[in-house]
């Protein structure tokens, strides 16, 4: 009698989780000759999703939607002619928060590794997908929210992740996030 005394009592105070809808555009063969995805590509996008989605602590759900225009988070393949390896727009979606996230699948010459590329456009997806829930960039290297623009040797902040995997599959496993990304996630989403 207790326990559901002290569940009626907690469940008035916690906030209810917020729901974000996303959609991931899919690397189809004309996309693929125009950004150079690949067909996995999607897939570590949602893994980036589903990555904030755990570490979030409940606070945010997500759900995939069936188009694009009622998806509060939108993830696209860019170009060569997008900034380095991806941009964050902010935009409203059916009167909420959101925002099209651009990611620059093809990695540049000399990187021709898969499990590097795979970590970079990952890694990629993941600082872009904060910045559409509502994260800034951090200076602390160890963030996945770091930006490059305050320095530090991009090769090492991409290494040091990849070295943690074996198989593409364990990118599943290490979510990228450092506590700080964490605290300020919550931060923002409590706002």
């Amino acid at each position: 009698m207790r326990s559901l005394l002290l569940l009626i009592v907690f469940t008035g105070v916690l906030p209810a989780a917020e729901e974000y809808s996303y959609w991931i555009e899919d690397c189809t063969p004309e996309t693929a000759r125009s950004t150079s995805c690949e067909p996995g590509d999607p897939e570590l996008g949602r893994w980036a999703l589903e990555a904030w989605q755990r570490e979030s602590g409940g606070v945010i759900v997500l759900k995939k939607s069936p188009n694009w225009e009622h998806a509060r988070l939108r993830l696209h393949w860019a170009n060569g002619t997008s900034s380095l390896y991806g941009e964050t727009e902010p935009t409203m979606v059916d009167g909420k928060r959101g925002a099209n996230v651009y990611v620059l699948p093809s990695v540049g010459p000399g990187r021709a590794e898969p499990l590097t590329r795979d970590t970079i456009v990952y890694l990629t997806c993941l600082h872009e997908s904060g910045h559409a829930l509502g994260l800034a960039h951090t200076r602390n290297f160890a963030d996945i929210m770091y930006s490059f623009q305050y320095g530090g040797d991009i090769t090492a902040y991409f290494q040091r992740y990849r070295v943690q995997l074996k198989t593409r599959s364990d990118i599943r496993a290490h979510s990228g996030i450092s506590d700080a990304d964490r605290l300020a996630l919550r931060q923002a989403l409590s706002q």
